[in-house]
């Protein structure tokens, strides 16, 4: 089901592309840095990098598509003393859409992202490593500001992700009981970065 909502949302951005104005359809290109964390109590803000292709359907509307690799680190205390260290990653692989509220040199907008989040775990519990990856659906409301120079724009947005059905890990330790550590379901994330392609101003 994940994955037909996936390639549901990636034939949404398609369609939106093939049905664009012939009098204006321009390609852009995005590569961005992030700084994100979880919503877990002792995560620590850590780098990421994204790109992606953006169809201008006209000069406040663009649809496109978009993957980024996140770092994750945060530590999990355990009720029965044990410290669960987790250290992996979250890549999001999502259609997207930004709706520019005007067409000047700034432009503010806002936006959503929705696809597969890829997220990989590597827990460490009293020396000993588990592994483990799993795909979800997510989805992320955003907001932002871009600079339009030229044919260049540079951006800074923040935005909230929604992870659904991230399932909390656990693993059996060779003590006879399992200890279990939190999962991410939300994740804050502030982008920043440059949009080659971008529609020049109306003035």
């Amino acid at each position: 089901m994940k994955t037909i909502r996936f390639y549901a949302s990636m034939a949404l951005v398609a369609m939106l592309a093939t049905f664009s104005t012939k009098s204006f359809a321009q390609v852009g290109f995005t590569l961005h840095g992030t700084a994100a964390a979880p919503n877990i109590d002792g995560a620590e803000v850590k780098p990421g990098v994204g790109a992606g292709l953006k169809v201008f359907l006209g000069p406040n509307v663009a649809v496109g598509a978009a993957a980024k690799y996140i770092a994750l680190s945060y530590d999990y205390n355990q009720s029965v003393g044990s410290n669960v260290e987790n250290k992996g990653s979250l890549v999001p692989i999502t259609g997207t859409l930004d709706i520019f509220l005007t067409s000047g040199v700034v432009r503010p907008y806002i936006g959503a992202e929705a696809g597969a989040y890829i997220r990989n775990t590597k827990a460490t519990i009293l020396g000993n490593e588990f592994k483990s990856s799993r795909t979800n659906f997510g989805a992320a409301p955003k907001i932002g500001v871009a600079f339009a120079l030229g044919g260049v724009g540079l951006f800074a947005e923040g935005a909230y992700n929604f992870i659904f059905g991230n399932k909390n890990g656990s693993a059996n330790i060779g003590s006879g009981s399992n200890i279990s550590w939190d999962n991410p379901s939300k994740l804050w994330a502030v982008n920043v970065g440059v949009t080659f392609g971008f529609p020049r101003t109306n003035d």
